[in-house]
C-alpha cells in the first residue's frame, strides 16, 4: 500500500506540519486535526501526481488558508483543559520533588498562587509563539532563537516568582519528614500515571536526568559548587543524549 505521506514533495510535507502544528497550537481538536491533514494529503498528492503546487490547492498563501481553517474548527475547551491541568500537575509534580532535594517541602502564599498563573501564562505564550512559527517562513536559526528566547523568559518568570517569595512571603505550608515522603510518592506516581496516559517515556526519563545526578553526587565527597556543576553537567548530557535518540529514532520511522 503507498504511503501518501512519504510520496509527497518536501514542499508538501512541511506545509501539512506547519498545518497540524498551527491547528494544535490554537486549540482544536486532536483527532479533527488528523481528520483534514489525512484529507490534505489525498489532495496534494493528486496535485503533485499532475505536476501542480501547493497553492493550486489551497488557493491562497499558506498563512492565510491556516487561518480561515482554523476559524472554521471550533475550540475544543474540554481538550485543553485537560492538558493545561495535566501540565500544570506534572510542573507541581517537579517542584515538590525539587524541594524536598534542598531540605524539606513548603510553600509560601506567593507560590501557591503564582506558579499556577505563570504555568498558564508560559503556555498561553508558547501556543502563539508556535502558531507565529508554523505560519511564517522561519529559518533554523531563528527558529532556535524564538524556542531559546522562550525559554529564557519562561526561567526568568519563575525565578522572579521565586526571589519575591523569598524576599516578601512567609511560610504557608510545611510538611514534615512523613509529609515529604507521601508527596515525593505522590508527585512519582503522577510521572508515570503522565508517561502513561501520554504512551511516552518522557514524564519518567526528564525527572530520573534532572533529580538523579543531585541526589546521587550528595551521597559522596563532592559537595558545594562541585556537586552542583557536576549534577549540572552530568544532567545536560543526558538531556542531549536522550533528545539526539528521539530525534533519531523519529527520523527513521
Amino acid at each position: 500500500m503507498l504511503d501518501v505521506n512519504k510520496a509527497l514533495s518536501r514542499e508538501s510535507q512541511l506545509f501539512l506540519e506547519d498545518l497540524r502544528l498551527y491547528l494544535f497550537s490554537s486549540g482544536k481538536k486532536t483527532a479533527e486535526i488528523e481528520d483534514i491533514i489525512e484529507e490534505l494529503e489525498v489532495h496534494l498528492f493528486e496535485a503533485e501526481r499532475n505536476e501542480k503546487s501547493v497553492g493550486h490547492i489551497i488557493g491562497r498563501s499558506p498563512k492565510g488558508y491556516m487561518k480561515l481553517l482554523s476559524d472554521e474548527m471550533p475550540v475544543d475547551f474540554k481538550g485543553w483543559l485537560k492538558y493545561i491541568v495535566m501540565i500544570l500537575i506534572g510542573a507541581f509534580s517537579y517542584w515538590i520533588i525539587a524541594k524536598a532535594i534542598n531540605g524539606g517541602i513548603e510553600f509560601s502564599l506567593w507560590e501557591i498562587l503564582g506558579y499556577p498563573l505563570a504555568g498558564i501564562l508560559s503556555i498561553f505564550v508558547y501556543m502563539l509563539s508556535f502558531r507565529y512559527m508554523a505560519s511564517h517562513k522561519l529559518s533554523k536559526v531563528k527558529q532556535g532563537a524564538l524556542l531559546y528566547g522562550l525559554g529564557i523568559i519562561s526561567i526568568a518568570l519563575f525565578a522572579s516568582l521565586i526571589l519575591f517569595s523569598e524576599i516578601y512571603g512567609t511560610t504557608f505550608i510545611e510538611f514534615e519528614n512523613t509529609g515529604n515522603i507521601i508527596a515525593v510518592i505522590l508527585a512519582i506516581s503522577i510521572f508515570i500515571l503522565i508517561s502513561l496516559w501520554s504512551k511516552s517515556w518522557v514524564s519518567i526519563i526528564i525527572p530520573i536526568l534532572l533529580f538523579a545526578p543531585e541526589v546521587l553526587l550528595k551521597q559522596t565527597h563532592y559537595q558545594g559548587d562541585v556537586n552542583l556543576i557536576l549534577s549540572s553537567l552530568i544532567t545536560m548530557l543526558g538531556i542531549l543524549l536522550y533528545c539526539g535518540y528521539t530525534i533519531r529514532k523519529t527520523k527513521s520511522n
